[in-house]
């Protein structure tokens, strides 16, 4: 599924994108061998979370094993821990010490978006594009992830900080890029299984209401655990349970209208 789609609706749009996210900024297997079993752990919340993990706890370019089963029982990850080895994403060079192959990142990111990006391409055959910036938008043009869904232009934004850590100032950015680029439905997605009503759901009411939707009646719902609706077209994801069934329930509750 390419993202030639996506781009003809921001060509009409008259929006230029002006970069796209290197591959490089992105932690996958090397070589395409192992590429769709990446692909499946992904799904594990815990295997995205050691390998965010790998990105904290280093010395220079090396794997602080030390640190990293202090906080990791070596026996729950050691699954996780041999498939990163078979892929090459860290590498053994002698006893205990462990190259990490993506030293040069400093966070998850990017990954995720295109783990995110991957989903709607490989299991719902959506054109997608993900890691741009577009020319025309002010205040920042950065988006995660566009992506068509029946005709109607969806935004993703992705967020892997806890929701302690999202701050106000991003969550108005987003909500910013969402009011100039006009999508007909918009997904904020938390990779955190923690409770978000406080912090996100309540911040982006407000914001809403103060901001971006004054004149206008604001709802919002829960649709299941982690998915929650506002009745203008946002959508609030978690990881908690299936990601594609909560992209089911979530994609059938706009369709349905």
């Amino acid at each position: 599924m390419n993202s030639e789609e996506v781009r003809r609706a921001l060509w009409r749009r008259g929006y230029e994108i002006i970069e796209e996210c290197p591959i490089e900024r992105v932690i996958v297997p090397k070589g395409g061998e192992f590429l769709d079993e990446y692909y499946q752990r992904l799904f594990n919340y815990r295997f995205r979370r050691f390998l965010g993990d790998l990105l904290i706890f280093r010395k220079d370019d090396y794997v602080d094993c030390g640190a990293l089963f202090s906080r990791w029982k070596k026996d729950e990850v050691e699954e996780h821990w041999n498939f990163l080895l078979k892929a090459h994403i860290i590498e053994n060079l002698k006893e205990d010490h462990y190259l990490f192959s993506y030293f040069y990142l400093d966070n998850f990111g990017e990954t995720l978006e295109w783990f995110i990006s991957e989903i709607l391409k490989r299991e719902f055959y959506m054109p997608t594009i993900w890691g741009i910036k577009i020319k025309e938008i002010k205040g920042g043009g950065d988006f995660d992830i566009l992506s068509i869904l029946e005709n109607n232009l969806l935004y993703v934004e992705c967020k892997t900080s806890p929701p302690n850590n999202i701050r106000l100032r991003e969550i108005w950015e987003f909500l910013r890029r969402r009011e100039v680029l006009k999508p007909k439905i918009t997904i904020f997605f938390i990779d955190t299984t923690l409770k978000i009503e406080r912090n996100i759901i309540e911040n982006i009411y407000s914001l809403l209401e103060r901001r971006f939707m004054k004149s206008k009646e604001i709802n919002v719902f829960s649709l299941k655990d982690g998915v929650y609706a506002f009745d203008n077209g946002i959508y609030i994801m978690q990881s908690k349970g299936d990601i594609i069934k909560n992209f089911q329930v979530v994609f059938r509750h706009f369709l349905d209208g």
